[in-house]
Formats: C-alpha cells, sequence, structure tokens
C-alpha cells in the first residue's frame, strides 16, 4: 500500500543534486553569521516561496535551550549536529534523498526529535513506530512500509534486531551519549563550518545534502494509527498516514498563529509523540523550547507546570495533554496540596500570571474535569479536534501572545508574562471553529451538505444552507437540541494561514472523520459520540 504511494511521489518530485557550494568563513562574531542566515531564510520562504524544514531553522537559535528531558537540556546546536552525524550514516545506506522509509522507536525525549531531523536531513521518510501495540500489528506495520532502515536506542534494541531481520533491513542503535557536549560545538569557527554559501544567488544557508526545493514535494513522515483495519477474520491491515513536508509546514505554521508563539514560550506536551510532534514543531520554528516527560508521571508533572528548580525563563507557558492526564493531576492536587492553604494559592497564582495556555485534545474532556481544574488553575481547559492527517484543525485561537522579554534587561526588572487572552466566545464542551487554512462541514445521513464553515486567513466564514444557529444557554448545551447534527469532514487548504490571489479557486477535498458533531450558536463545533 504505502510503497505503490511511494513510487509514485518519487516520479513527481523530481529531485536535482545540490548546486556547487563553498564554505563561508569571512564573519567574526556568530551573532553576524545568525542575522544573516535569517535574511537569507527570509527571502527563501517569503520570496522565492520555498519550504524550510525545522531542522534548519534550528540554526537561527544555536545557543538557546531546544529540548529537556530526564537525561538533561539541550540546545538547538546540539540537536542539529546530533541529527548532522546521524543523517550521515542514514546516507551510506539509504542513499542522499531516495525518500526510502526509515523506521525508529525512541522514548519522549530528545533522541526523537534527533532521529526525525535525521531523517528528513537525509531526504528519507521519517517512520516513527511505538512498542505500545502488539509486536504483530508492529510487525505488519514495519512489512507495509518496507523500511530498509531501523533506528531505535538500547531500550529497544531487541525489536529494532527482530523487525529489520524479518525485513532484512540495517540497524542503527544510539543514545545520548550520541549527543556532542556543548563545550566542543559551542565555538563561532564551529558553526560556521556548518554554513555555506550558494555560488548560484549568494545565499547563506545551512550546509546540507539537500537542496530546499527537494521538501517541496517530497514526503515528510508515514505514521499509523494505533488501530487496524480487517479485511477479514484472518488479516488485519495497518492504517498509513502519509504527510508531505508541506502538510507538515501547513500544520506547524496554523499553531503557530493560532497559538501566537514566541521565542519566550516553553511547551509541556503529554502525549504520544506522533501526536504532539507538530506541537514540539511549532514550538521549536520560533525558537522556544519544550519539556519532554518520559511518562505520565503526575507528580512530575507538576513539577514542570510549577517550574521547581527551575529559572523564571525555563518555566512552562503552554501545557497540553489528554484528559485522562488532567484527571490524574487532579488527583494528586488533592493528595498533596489540598490542604496546605499555601500552596493552593501558589498554584492558582503561579498558574494565572505563568501559563498562557492549557489545552486538550483527542478525546473527551468532562465537565467535572474542566470546572475542577478552572477552580485551582485559574485556567479554562481549551478543547481541540485532531487527526493524524490533518493535525489540529478545530480549536480556540489565543487572541495575544507572550510578551517578548529583551535579552539584556536584568531579571528583577523583567516584566511579567502577559495573560492569556481567550476569545471571548469560548464555550465549554465546545471545539472552537476552524484553525487556519481549514474548512470543517457537516454532512447528512444521506450525503447532503448541512453546513460548512471556512478559514482562509480573514477568520472563519460561514457557507452553506443552514439559516440560523440554536441559542441554547451553556449551562443547558446539549448536543441531541443544537441547531443541527451531522458527520464531520475536514478539508486543509494546502497554503494554509496565506491568503490566495484573488480570482484563485481550490480544490476541497474533505476527509470523513468518523465523528458526529453538532453546530451550535454560531460560533462553534461540538463533537457529539463517534461514528460506528
Amino acid at each position: 500500500m504505502f510503497a505503490n504511494l511511494l513510487r509514485g511521489c518519487r516520479q513527481r518530485v523530481g529531485w536535482r543534486p545540490m548546486t556547487q557550494r563553498y564554505f563561508c568563513l569571512n564573519l567574526v562574531y556568530k551573532d553576524d553569521y545568525v542575522e544573516r542566515l535569517r535574511k537569507s531564510f527570509n527571502a527563501e520562504e517569503r520570496g522565492s516561496k520555498l519550504l524550510l524544514p525545522t531542522y534548519k531553522k534550528a540554526m537561527l537559535y544555536p545557543d538557546d535551550l531546544a529540548i529537556r528531558d530526564n537525561v538533561g537540556e539541550f540546545t538547538y546546536f546540539q540537536l542539529y549536529m546530533t541529527a548532522k552525524r546521524l543523517s550521515i550514516q542514514i546516507s551510506n545506506i539509504c542513499g542522499s534523498g531516495a525518500s526510502l522509509p526509515v523506521g525508529f522507536f525512541c522514548a519522549n525525549d530528545a533522541m526523537w526529535i534527533v532521529m526525525l531531523w535525521s531523517c528528513w536531513m537525509s531526504g528519507q521518510v521519517a517512520v516513527p513506530l511505538r512498542t505500545s501495540p502488539s509486536l504483530e500489528l508492529l510487525r505488519l506495520q514495519a512489512i507495509d512500509c518496507k523500511a530498509k532502515l531501523f533506528l531505535g536506542t538500547p531500550e529497544n534494541a531487541s525489536i529494532v534486531d527482530e523487525l529489520a531481520q524479518t525485513l532484512k533491513a540495517a540497524t542503527i542503535v544510539l543514545d545520548h551519549d550520541f549527543v556532542p557536549p556543548v563545550k566542543e560545538i559551542s565555538s563561532t569557527s564551529m558553526y560556521a563550518q556548518q554554513l555555506v554559501v550558494s555560488r548560484e544567488s549568494g545565499v547563506l544557508m545551512p550546509e546540507a545534502m539537500l537542496p530546499n526545493d527537494f521538501y517541496e514535494n517530497s514526503i515528510a513522515m508515514l505514521l499509523y494509527t494505533s488501530t487496524s483495519t480487517s479485511t477479514s477474520d484472518e488479516s488485519h491491515t495497518p492504517k498509513p498516514v502519509l504527510l508531505t513536508h508541506r502538510n507538515v509546514d501547513d500544520q506547524i505554521r496554523c499553531l503557530i498563529n493560532t497559538w501566537r508563539l514566541g521565542p519566550s514560550d516553553t511547551l509541556l506536551p503529554v502525549l504520544p509523540m506522533v501526536h504532539m510532534h507538530i506541537a514540539i514543531g511549532a514550538v521549536l520554528d520560533v525558537g522556544g523550547n519544550v519539556v519532554l516527560e518520559p511518562s505520565c508521571n503526575a507528580s512530575s508533572i507538576w513539577n514542570s507546570l510549577l517550574g521547581v528548580n527551575l529559572s523564571s525563563k525555563k518555566r512552562c507557558t503552554c501545557f497540553l495533554a489528554k484528559p485522562i492526564v488532567y484527571k490524574q493531576l487532579i488527583a494528586e492536587y488533592q493528595k498533596m496540596f489540598l490542604k496546605d492553604e499555601h500552596m493552593v494559592e501558589y498554584i492558582k497564582k503561579h498558574c494565572s500570571e505563568k501559563m498562557r495556555l492549557m489545552a486538550t485534545g483527542f478525546a473527551l474532556l468532562p465537565d467535572s474535569v474542566f470546572n475542577y481544574w478552572r477552580d485551582i488553575t485559574g485556567h479554562h481547559i481549551l478543547e481541540y479536534y485532531g487527526t493524524l492527517e490533518t493535525g489540529l484543525v478545530l480549536g480556540h485561537t489565543i487572541e495575544e501572545g507572550p510578551k517578548e522579554l529583551p535579552k539584556l534587561v536584568p531579571e528583577k526588572g523583567v516584566p511579567k508574562p502577559t495573560a492569556r487572552f481567550v476569545s471571548s466566545n469560548y464555550k465549554p464542551r465546545t471545539l472552537g471553529s476552524p484553525l487556519q487554512g481549514v474548512t470543517a462541514r457537516l454532512m447528512g445521513p444521506t450525503g447532503e451538505e448541512i453546513f460548512k464553515c471556512q478559514n482562509h486567513g480573514a477568520g472563519p466564514v460561514k457557507t452553506g444552507p443552514l439559516s440560523e444557529a440554536s441559542s441554547i444557554p451553556v449551562r443547558n448545551f446539549d448536543p441531541a437540541k443544537a441547531a443541527v447534527q451531522g458527520g464531520l469532514e475536514i478539508s486543509c487548504r494546502r497554503l494554509s494561514g496565506e491568503e490566495l490571489p484573488a480570482g484563485m479557486e481550490v480544490e476541497e477535498i474533505f476527509i470523513p472523520t468518523g465523528d458526529i458533531c453538532a453546530y451550535y450558536n454560531d460560533k462553534a463545533v461540538s463533537r457529539s459520540t463517534p461514528r460506528k
């Protein structure tokens, strides 16, 4: 299944070798290189409309913190250099720009990002695999994607070896020791050696094996859903999801705009990596940093949320987790903090002042969890809806972003981060409106379009036959009594977040989600029950 799709994509890409380049070492300060590189990136993205993968933008924030996990803290340049080193090994096995599937196993830590970036640097298709499904389903997924190479950590070495033997594939096993220490790569000369100047355009860019136009039409990732489709009693077919680099870039841009992300943001996501890699990419794309928890440990998550033993600039501003995680955090709060008046006051003050966003997705949020969390933190948990194919597509836009803090201001003089501002039409138990570049519609049982709402850059716009929406009060909201119900379908425009030229039309291809939704109060879409 995947092999046929990949073969067709390769024929369309039309990859060509990179033009000859030479190293540029004529500048003195690292900041000078960074500023010149930033101008080059702006010219390519805005002028040439070329796509720049996140790993290249890491060069704009070389000495800044990128990832904090259970092993330590890692800068952008550490991740970049580690991924580059691994990508060379991958290219030696697969060939540069071959777009071959590379499977990898990794826990929720910095090495997951390294493996992803290295696949992209080498020009391969990243296939993140999870050990949680049954071994048989995992084997079927590996056979379906026909991976030529498997990456893993020592904890997953036995699974990697078994799958490699089944497919006669190569293996690379690595851990955090593969990451070079900061002191070995922090010099300006080391940074300069990673930059080249194109002989054709004179543009400064990171030294890489592939030109930017390679990523315009190439496949970036192959994801497998947590379930499979049963075609017969004795066979199960894995459900693959293909994402191009343009898909990934559009989803990242959408979240940057929706959450108003900036370099002073710190994201704490507690989800499987296949569900949160876009959110992580969005934060890293703008120079923020991410805290990765290896497991769902409520005590550890509270420590991260409250910034225990961390400087103020490293404390979390955004939190993303499934509803079950919020339940576990509430239970831990009741056990450890509820009887301590000082901690109760501190938690509410800290979360209200330091956190900009607390969000959830991929499951329904009970009213009891929403209300209790609001009482103890002062935050509304904002609900979002998404799929592996589309990323987050329905939700609530944060109206103001974080206040950018000048780097040279003394710590005591740093102003407090601005409070988060949620849209005034936010309502509990609703999924908001389509995010930028998204069109959502409800379909009737016989295939007729009941209602459509689209957001192509200027905010949600209603279209379709529905004339009026229900005005049921929030406290009495019942999807069964809403203005209209139907099957939810989603369409994502290729150039997410950008205005279309006048007169240009884009064909919308809708994906049925399998969920039944209700349109409510002219503003929000609320998910009901999954379609059987």
